[in-house]
């Protein structure tokens, strides 16, 4: 029985071909099926099958994510190792592959393709585990640079065990060629070390403010090998050489807040003390909705002479793109509040004429300054102004004081002449701060000239003086020019739109300038009594 069983396993053993029992089945039929059993036997093509199916494997796992695209790569790995070794071939070791001409071009593509996969692998787990669970975006020239050197070793591995040569030479010789490759490509090889340095010292994001050399500013939006590409305040991209960056002046305006402080320059001519201009340029800050209030904006006298006080005010805003938006509404309120405490504007050229605060007539002058800044106000002429001033009367107020409650309708126009005003209206019970009042500033126009009521409560935060305008004032002018009804009615519907009057804004259906003129005309002809 054991000689009879050794007998058949020698008929059907692969490696010994056909055996001695050639009665019992047909040599040729006995060579064909001898061939199909060791085609079947042998691994090699079933790496090569592997290897196609990665390849599509691969494909779908990176739609999925990294973590399945690494679970799919080790899977094909672990298999194709697998399968060469159980076909006697360890890709890891050196030496010349015995066999047919065919074969050891097979087992050489195999081995150099395993060799690549563990590169591949390599990388996968460094993409899923080190770099993308963390800062993706940060950390790709970082990743970019290991990949490089993971598939660099992977050559040098290649030229080693599967080609057979000596490695030593070849670095001799690569070195050599890698010093003439570095002249011809310096510029370029320095913009990718410096962008090196850059991402691992990290001294700027992408979505950062950068400002370099104070000539160019912008957002950070793409770091790559050669250059940052940064967003300026013109919407232009400006693409700057990572070299170029390194030797700059930088400056991170997003770090380590995304506060930014900066000032501006304002030249009063000494028609009042240093102190003076400089309360006002206090009360000035006080009332500005764009700056922060802590830490406190400072007013600095930084020179004093017989033409002008120079007065630097520093303050800080929430976010760089404030900057514009805080500067434009403190020029504002800065001219308003000189004209309504009668300053004037150092001029620019030494030899200019000036007029002093007495020809404005000191205090009793106050009115009809406070009337030039008011908008609404525009379209009089020099004597109906003057008339209209002389009827303006003052009112003093304590900080803290409630100069105006919600739902009050003012008959009077009030124009902020000295102080701080604070908005608020309130919202489950709690007071919410809206705007701020300062010299210059007005308010009660809509309850005047429309009896619409206030929209909140309106407090003194300073000591606050305030001229009133009073309906009986303003009648008169009205029933004299009907037509200045209409220049009212355009004026008020353009603040209303542009939602200047915080406190006086009516929930209007009408967002158009012409229905809310209409309304607004309407109104004042209702109340006064005029015409059509």
């Amino acid at each position: 029985m054991a000689l009879e069983l050794l007998a058949h396993k020698e008929y059907f053993s692969p490696s010994l071909g056909v055996g001695k029992s050639s009665a019992a089945v047909p040599h040729h039929m006995a060579i064909s099926f001898s061939s199909t059993l060791a085609t079947v036997a042998d691994p090699l093509p079933l790496a090569g099958a592997v290897i196609v199916a990665g390849f599509f494997g691969a494909r779908y796992g990176q739609r999925r994510g990294p973590l399945a695209h690494f679970i799919v790569q080790l899977l094909v790995f672990v298999t194709l190792t697998g399968l060469l070794l159980a076909g006697g071939v360890a890709p890891y070791r050196s030496g010349v592959t015995i066999g047919s001409e065919p074969r050891r071009l097979v087992v050489g593509a195999l081995e150099v393709i395993w060799w690549l996969g563990a590169a591949w692998l390599a990388v996968g787990f460094l993409r899923a585990f080190v770099v993308l669970g963390r800062q993706p975006r940060e950390s790709k020239l970082v990743q970019d640079l290991l990949a490089g050197l993971i598939y660099l070793a992977a050559t040098f591995a290649i030229i080693a065990y599967v080609l057979d040569l000596p490695v030593k030479g070849l670095l001799a010789t690569s070195g050599a060629l890698a010093i003439i490759i570095g002249l011809a490509l310096q510029s370029s090889l320095g913009d990718v070390f410096s962008g090196i340095v850059l991402n691992i010292e990290h001294p700027y994001r992408v979505g950062d403010w950068i400002i370099l050399d104070d000539t160019l500013q912008g957002k950070v939006i793409e770091t790559n090998w050669r250059a940052t590409h940064i967003l300026t305040g013109n919407q232009d991209v400006a693409i700057i050489p990572n070299s170029v960056i390194a030797k700059s002046r930088l400056v991170n305006c997003s770090a380590p807040t995304k506060t930014h402080g900066t000032s501006i320059r304002v030249k009063l001519e000494p028609s009042l003390t240093p102190t003076a201009g400089s309360n006002l340029l206090k009360e000035v800050l006080l009332g500005s909705t764009q700056i922060l209030r802590t830490p406190e904006p400072t007013v600095t006298i930084k020179d004093v002479s017989a033409e002008m006080i120079d007065f630097e005010i520093s303050y800080l805003v929430a976010d760089i793109g404030a900057v514009d938006r805080a500067q434009s509404e403190l020029f504002d309120r800065i001219y308003r509040a000189a004209a309504a405490a009668g300053a004037k504007f150092s001029p620019r050229l030494t030899g200019s004429s000036k007029s002093s605060a007495a020809e404005e007539g000191g205090e009793s002058g106050i009115p009809k300054r406070l009337l030039a800044g008011i908008s609404i106000f525009s379209t009089l002429t020099a004597e109906e102004r003057t008339a209209l001033a002389s009827q303006m009367q003052r009112k003093d107020y304590k900080p803290g004081e409630v100069i105006v409650k919600a739902g009050t309708i003012l008959q009077a126009l009030c124009i902020v002449s000295y102080g701080v005003l604070l908005g608020s209206v309130e919202q489950d019970g709690n007071k919410i701060e809206v705007t701020r009042l300062a010299p210059g500033d007005y308010f009660g126009e809509m309850g005047l000239l429309t009896g619409e009521p206030l929209k909140g409560d309106l407090t003194a935060l300073t000591w606050v003086v305030i001229y009133e305008i009073s309906k009986d004032a303003i009648a008169p002018l009205l029933k004299a020019r009907p037509a200045m009804a209409e220049e009212l009615s355009e004026s008020l519907a353009s603040r209303q739109l542009a939602h200047r009057t915080v406190l006086d804004h009516r929930d209007h259906e009408e967002q158009h300038a012409d229905g809310l003129a209409d309304w607004v005309l309407g109104n004042i002809r209702r109340l006064f009594s005029l015409q059509h």
